[in-house]
């Protein structure tokens, strides 16, 4: 499972959403009419060596409150269940650093999306003689989590913690996989979502259960678009099935170019435009691989 390039994408793509459902508390006081700032280059300027780590993702924004001041929050994903006894230090160090580096206190949760009970702090605490510190920070256990009260809460975050719930102890297989998220996507398109909130859930979902068997992913792909019964939805994909996809296309332009008049050309790469079209990729890519304008593009 990609689980962590599954949330870099979902909290880039759903951040409102995601302070709503976790801090819906800090949710009130926020103006997201003035777009919230990401701060991935400040943060990686302190902590290079969270980059190589996949089994957690760390995510720091920058948002306006209603009354005019300006707060950093740092989001926390614990993917993994491993043995870290200098967690909750981690977690009083990126406070310190970035208050002492920036001058700003930030607001910061932890959610821990593995089923095992051990490790879960939410706090750090330091003493010696007369001198102590206590640093606490929210945290949120999926694993306390249950699904029937999940489905009560309209956002699509229940959604992806429902998922993860119901993946504990799951072996993944090509197959398995096509079954699972087969399932989960009839439910994710009844869900009563946005299509923008369902395209963003769908790219998750098509990270953490990656279907690599090209006929079995095909099946997929031609299942759920009839099963969306939208003719133009846009499917987004993973890194690994968008290159698979570009390849694809690349050897059939390269096949066909060699026989075929300006006419059957045309119509070749309106055929193509259309299927990268519903498979999500964006206009000015198809425009590069089939040379047609982005107004005919989109008149397709």
């Amino acid at each position: 499972m990609k689980t962590d390039s599954a949330w870099k994408g979902i909290l880039d793509d759903l951040f409102p959403q995601f302070v709503a459902f976790f801090m819906p508390d800090l949710y009130e006081l926020i103006n997201f009419k003035i777009e919230p700032k990401q701060l991935d280059n400040e943060f990686r300027s302190l902590f290079p060596e969270s980059e190589s780590n996949d089994r957690r993702v760390d995510k720091l924004f920058e948002v306006h409150l209603k009354n005019g001041e300006n707060k950093w929050i740092l989001l926390n994903i614990e993917i993994q269940s491993y043995e870290d006894e200098h967690f909750s230090k981690r977690m009083f160090q990126h406070y310190s650093r970035i208050f002492d580096k920036f001058d700003r206190e930030i607001e910061a949760i932890v959610v821990y999306t593995y089923e095992k009970n051990k490790h879960k702090h939410n706090k750090y605490k330091s003493k010696f003689l007369g001198t102590k510190l206590t640093y606490e920070f929210r945290i949120y256990d999926i694993a306390l989590q249950k699904i029937e009260d999940l489905k009560k809460i309209n956002n699509p975050f229940s959604f992806v913690i429902q998922t993860l719930i119901k993946a504990f102890g799951y072996s993944e297989t090509d197959q398995g996989n096509f079954e699972f998220k087969k399932e989960l996507t009839r439910l994710l398109f009844n869900s009563g979502y946005s299509e923008y909130e369902i395209r963003k859930v769908f790219k998750f979902l098509n990270f953490v259960l990656e279907i690599k068997n090209k006929e079995i992913r095909n099946k997929f792909y031609t299942e759920v678009i009839e099963m969306s019964g939208l003719k133009d939805y846009r499917l987004e994909l993973t890194d690994f099935e968008q290159v698979a996809l570009e390849k694809a296309v690349e050897k059939a332009v390269e096949k066909a170019v060699e026989k075929e008049t300006p006419k059957i050309k045309k119509e070749r790469d309106f055929e193509i435009a259309k299927k990268l079209k519903t498979f999500g990729m964006e206009l000015k890519e198809i425009s590069n691989t089939t040379g047609l304008t982005i107004e005919e593009i989109e008149n397709l």
